[in-house]
This record gives structure tokens, C-alpha cells and sequence, in this order.
């Protein structure tokens, strides 16, 4: 079930919380569009200050074959919390809730270097990962880089 969290028609939906078999039929789609996927959290600093990066060159990129993806690591007790924090930051890419039980076995699933801290961001494409960073980036230039250089 989606939910909408912004007035505007035009603007991205927060979904409930997404399994792992969820986030994977997302964005392992054999098509053209490039995914950007960051793994962040409401309480992690470090991502809440490249959230802005994400939005920035999600606008810049929106005549691109390009889909901006949230997934937030907080606790499923608390999809309300990161509903309004969307809404007070006015952040409005798609955003999901992973709950997908031991994070041990999830996060080597999706990338075995991962040692699950966040942030962290994938690249897909054509139903394949293409790189992945586990760290904040410095600045938006940095992260529009790290996409051009998939």
C-alpha cells in the first residue's frame, strides 16, 4: 500500500515497509533507468546531510532515465516518524522502510563488502548492481560523479 505524503500531484509517495524481496523486484527492473539507491536513517547525521544531495541532482536529472530511491534503516515502529520527518524536510523521492529481518544475511545479499554502516548507495541498471559506496558523500558534486562514473 502506498501513501501519499505530499499535496502536490506530482510529487513522490512513501511506501509502508518494504521487504527485501520488494526492494529487489524495485530495482533489479531490466530497463534503461539508472537506480540510485541510498540506505540512511532519521538518527545517522551523515545522512541526513546528503539527503539534500540526492533531491538536488534528482531535480537537475529529471529529464534522465533516472530514479532517485530512499530506504530508510529505522526501526518499523517508526514509519511515522520518517513520514514527517519527509514531509518537514520537504524531501520528496521515493522513499522506502526496509524491514527485512537479519540485517547479517540482507546486507550480504546485496553486497558482500558491505559492513552495514550507513550511508551507503547502489547503483542498478538493467537488473544489475553497477557500484555501490559505503560512506556519505562530501558534496553534491561528488555524488553526481559516483553516478556518471557507474
Amino acid at each position: 500500500m502506498m501513501l501519499s505524503i505530499f499535496s502536490n500531484a506530482n510529487a513522490q509517495t512513501v511506501a509502508d515497509i518494504y521487504s527485501l524481496d520488494q526492494y529487489q523486484s524495485r530495482v533489479h527492473q531490466d530497463n534503461d533507468t539508472l537506480y540510485v539507491v541510498n540506505f540512511w536513517a532519521t538518527w545517522c547525521a551523515p545522512c541526513v546531510q546528503e539527503i539534500p544531495y540526492f533531491v538536488a541532482l534528482s531535480k537537475e536529472y529529471a529529464r534522465l532515465p533516472i530514479k532517485f530511491v530512499l530506504v530508510s534503516l529505522d526501526a518499523k515502529d517508526k514509519l511515522d516518524g520518517v513520514r514527517t520527518f519527509l514531509r518537514r524536510k520537504e524531501i520528496n523521492l521515493e522513499t522506502h522502510l526496509l524491514s527485512a529481518g537479519d540485517p547479517n544475511v540482507w546486507i550480504n545479499a546485496l553486497e558482500p563488502s558491505w559492513q552495514g554502516s550507513i550511508p551507503a548507495t547502489f547503483l542498478y541498471q538493467k537488473g544489475a548492481k553497477l557500484n555501490f559506496k559505503e560512506s556519505s558523500f562530501e558534496n553534491q558534486k561528488e555524488l553526481a560523479s559516483f553516478i556518471k562514473n557507474k
